[in-house]
């Protein structure tokens, strides 16, 4: 009871000095997709869980970019002039925009694939700035050589990508360069919005034996047109998202985003009990988050066979139209 007591007096602590009351807390997101909402879903989970009251201790103004670079700029500039406490920013090109015009106050940037690369931080690890986040850098070559698994005649690989999304550009790279040892050829398909990737699909996607997608935003916005395309020209889908791949992928290989916001919930606690960003270490989420989907029925619609022992390890199947995960 008293460890309690003193842990609950803590808080009340940290939330008096940062803000005389309640703590703002400002997070944003470049679209709505199931991956990005899980994010926050974990780290509200976390607070909850580290005692914070969501409501009352920690007021959370959530925004919503819809896909556009300028509304996310836009959020990034309210949060910068309503003095929210500490920003959390999901994915690539929302933080891009918070780090620009807010250095006075805690910036965690999640689900972001290359911060470096980015221009978020300088390294992997501790910096001197007050930025600080968790990266969802997808094994790309594992991806190939998942591919190459399943389609083993494999040659031509189509990657569908927004080239204005930086993460998408840093996938698209390691893959060209993994892709020659195994033999394959990567070929752009590129669209900077749901018609033009679909567009992309019809006009390069004959030409390529699969479509692979990685952890594209905007693609995860549309996936089901996408997806309804690629179908019509019986190409399958491999994603580096697991709900992408929901969306109609055949396989999927990527992070649980629950976890990618639970890892970023806990920097955030961290923060709101008195740390700086710069006594924080910006990482990479571990390979125990990674999860394996596979769609039995869109596999036997396309006539593509899924070898067994890759099927015993799938943490998610699909088969006579139902989800089960193991």
């Amino acid at each position: 009871m008293l460890r309690k007591t003193l842990t609950a007096l803590g808080i009340l602590l940290v939330l008096s000095v940062l803000s005389f009351g309640a703590v703002r807390v400002g997070i944003t997101q470049i679209v709505d997709h199931p991956a990005l909402n899980a994010v926050f879903d974990g780290i509200i989970k976390v607070l909850e869980s580290a005692g914070f009251k969501v409501g009352t201790d920690v007021i959370i103004d959530r925004q919503n970019a819809q896909g556009s670079v300028q509304n996310a700029v836009a959020i990034a500039r309210k949060f910068a002039s309503e003095r929210v406490d500490i920003v959390v920013a999901i994915t690539t090109p929302s933080a891009q925009a918070c780090v620009q015009v807010i250095t006075d106050r805690p910036v965690i940037f999640s689900a972001v694939t290359d911060p470096v690369g980015a221009g978020l931080i300088k390294q992997l690890g501790r910096n001197d700035s007050n930025v600080v986040g968790i990266s969802d850098m997808v094994p790309v070559s594992t991806h190939l050589r998942l591919i190459k698994t399943v389609f083993p005649n494999a040659k031509k690989i189509g990657v569908l990508y927004n080239p204005g999304e930086a993460n998408s550009v840093t996938l698209t790279n390691i893959a060209k360069t993994a892709a020659p040892a195994l033999g394959l050829t990567i070929i752009d398909m590129t669209g900077t919005s749901s018609g033009e990737m679909v567009t992309a699909v019809n006009s390069v996607g004959p030409d390529v034996d699969v479509i692979y997608i990685g952890t594209d935003n905007t693609a995860a916005s549309s996936i089901q047109a996408i997806a309804a395309a690629a179908l019509r020209l019986n190409k399958p889908i491999v994603a580096a998202d697991v709900d992408i791949a929901r969306g109609g992928g055949l396989i999927g290989f990527g992070f649980d985003y629950f976890q990618v916001g639970v890892e970023s919930g806990k920097l955030l606690v961290e923060i709101l009990k008195g740390k700086k960003p710069s006594e924080l270490e910006s990482r990479l989420l571990g390979p125990e988050s990674l999860m394996l989907y596979i769609n039995l029925d869109l596999a036997q619609q396309l006539k593509v066979s899924i070898p067994k022992e890759l099927v015993d390890r799938a943490n998610i199947i699909v088969q006579n139209g139902q989800e089960v995960k193991r």
